[in-house]
């Protein structure tokens, strides 16, 4: 662990939770998509959520990115609730995300992408930019700045230009982060982002997510089946299945656990 780690590891149980998730539970019809599960992510923290398929998961990343509400319960980023908040506000108050399916615009180029991230945080309107008032070219060229900064930053300068749908799945990985990224978020939620991929970049993408944390002071939220990913990246894990929490604490404590062996972890990755 380099002294960046060490330092970011060493302050999170004595810093202040950035999320919490309070007793959340999401009913559709007869259906317990989730049953009252609570946890909380420490500032700087990268916490893996883990889980069977239909344990929940996506169910609770949608409720933390505002598209589903839940039946009960509280979620809390900053020590502010956000079932108050609208979807399209999310960004807004620095919470950013990727997707399980890519939801990239396939016939613009990645640098296209990348700004439309970060144009959640620009403060123009239709009429400013109808009379490109000096302060709205301004703000453009700051989020060119900022956008072509993060392009760099994954490597993606030789394809800057390139349509995304002619891009390799993962480097159109790579262009949904930068995007993601480009909205400068607090809390990063991180949906399967190493599906699709293989082995070696299953580990370029281990070292990218604890390289995004020490650099940018980005806490993560990863939700992802390939479980020596998730244990390799992981400062805390949370286990979910059949939408109750079955198991919480660090990667070594969650690999013991009886009930996370017998749901998830004893099968087959």
């Amino acid at each position: 662990m380099n002294q960046s780690s060490a330092n970011t590891a060493g302050a999170l149980s004595s810093a202040q939770p950035l999320l919490q998730v309070n007793d959340v539970a999401v009913h559709f019809g007869g259906i317990i998509a989730l049953d009252g599960v609570s946890f909380d992510v420490q500032q700087g923290a990268v916490l893996g959520l883990i889980g069977p398929n239909g344990a929940g998961k996506t169910t609770l990343f949608n409720c933390l990115s505002r598209l589903y509400i839940p039946n009960s319960g509280d979620i809390r980023f900053a020590g502010e609730t956000i079932l108050n908040t609208a979807p399209h506000k999310i960004a807004d108050i620095g919470i950013g995300r990727t997707f399980q399916n890519l939801a990239l615009f396939g016939t613009m180029s990645v640098l296209d992408n990348v700004m439309v991230g970060g144009h959640s945080k620009s403060s123009s309107d239709f009429l400013s930019n109808a009379l490109r008032l000096p302060w709205v070219t301004a703000e453009e060229e700051g989020l060119a700045d900022a956008s072509w900064e993060l392009i760099d930053y994954l490597d993606l300068m030789d394809v800057a230009y390139t349509p995304v749908a002619d891009l390799p799945f993962g480097t159109q990985k790579r262009v949904e982060l930068a995007r993601a990224l480009a909205s400068k978020p607090k809390l990063l939620l991180l949906d399967e982002p190493a599906g699709g991929l293989n082995h070696d970049e299953v580990e370029d993408l281990g070292s990218l997510i604890k390289q995004i944390r020490d650099d940018r002071g980005i806490t993560v939220l990863l939700v992802e089946h390939h479980m020596s990913l998730v244990m390799a990246v992981s400062d805390h894990v949370v286990a979910i299945d059949f939408g109750r929490k079955i198991g919480e604490g660090t990667p070594s404590e969650v690999q013991q656990n009886p009930e996370v062996i017998r749901a998830y972890l004893g099968t087959d990755d």
